[in-house]
């Protein structure tokens, strides 16, 4: 009986390996995968490497850009499914459950900045309720997840799912005021193609806010390809504040900041992105007492419409 069970012994590596090799293989980044999964990036290297060394093969090429090895590819499906069918089951489960948490899952900048400000006013008017809050890098896969609600940012299409828009991207570019006046740009074409621009990573195309705004004041032949790429529009406003170049984002998302002159508007520039923070839900769970108490005080109190919005950034 015990030869038996050894045979019929599934011989799996370890699940925080293969959770590792996951996340990078979907992302192909380290950096990705560690946020998403809340470890340092050497962790995540560290339990890829072992996942390859048990399994005996090589399942990514480490190159400047990331590869799959063949063994890779067969690899990474299997293991997407299996996780997104796991976390499904699993959050009906809580969802069921006599009082399940509020899991959320927000965009980091809008997170810190606008959401976290103001749930203590949602907490207080739910003090039983727990909430369970993640912020992904990239929008999560709503639908295949376990979470109760999202607020996705980017031009979101949400066939199937209650959508509610919260707030329209308008960006604008912002820097520190010493940056402005020692660079002294006699005009927004000279600060477009001179200027240490910030960029924010958006899909596979890191230069494409400054080229959107480039084309519409006119100037797209304007070189921008240079200056750093952070993750976040919150890192942009981390580098812009210190000096470190000109950042283009939502004044709404550094208030603050634009509040109190620590960042000025080079130019008066304001584009509409086409971008949105939209909060979905699914259609068949808007009478849950914690999603519809979410929604409803989300409707209020996230609306682009009740979030003060900065004052007009002026250069010095």
């Amino acid at each position: 009986m015990s030869t038996n069970r050894n045979k019929n012994r599934r011989q799996l590596p370890p699940l925080n390996a293969l959770r590792a090799f996951e996340a990078v293989a979907r992302f192909l980044s380290f950096t990705k995968a560690a946020d998403e999964l809340l470890v340092t990036q050497s962790a995540v290297s560290r339990q890829v490497k072992n996942l390859e060394d048990i399994l005996g093969v090589a399942l990514i090429l480490r190159k400047a850009q990331l590869e799959l090895t063949e063994e890779g590819k067969r690899l990474l499906p299997v293991l997407t499914d299996s996780f997104d069918r796991m976390d499904g089951i699993i959050g009906s489960f809580r969802r069921q459950s006599k009082k399940p948490p509020l899991s959320l899952a927000v965009p980091p900048t809008f997170a810190r900045r606008v959401l976290l400000p103001r749930l203590p006013e949602f907490q207080r008017a739910n003090p039983d309720l727990e909430i369970r809050l993640e912020t992904p890098p990239v929008n999560p896969d709503f639908r295949n997840s376990g979470h109760d609600l999202a607020i996705l940012f980017g031009e979101i299409e949400a066939d199937g799912l209650i959508a509610d828009v919260l707030m329209r991207e308008r960006s604008s570019p912002l820097c520190a005021p010493d940056l402005f006046k020692k660079s002294a740009w006699p005009d927004v074409k000279t600060m477009i193609a001179k200027a240490p621009l910030l960029h924010i990573r958006q899909g596979n195309d890191s230069w494409h806010d400054w080229r959107m705004l480039a084309r519409q004041v006119g100037f797209a032949g304007v070189p921008v390809e240079r200056g750093v790429v952070v993750e976040t529009a919150d890192q942009a406003v981390q580098v812009a504040l210190s000096g470190g170049g000109v950042t283009e984002v939502d004044p709404r998302l550094c208030a603050d900041e634009v509040k109190s002159g620590q960042l000025v508007a080079p130019f008066d520039i304001s584009i509409m992105t086409g971008r949105t923070y939209t909060l979905v839900c699914r259609p068949d769970e808007t009478d849950l007492a914690r999603i519809a108490a979410f929604r409803e005080w989300a409707l209020g109190a996230l609306v682009e419409s009740n979030i003060a919005d900065a004052p007009e950034p002026k250069a010095p």
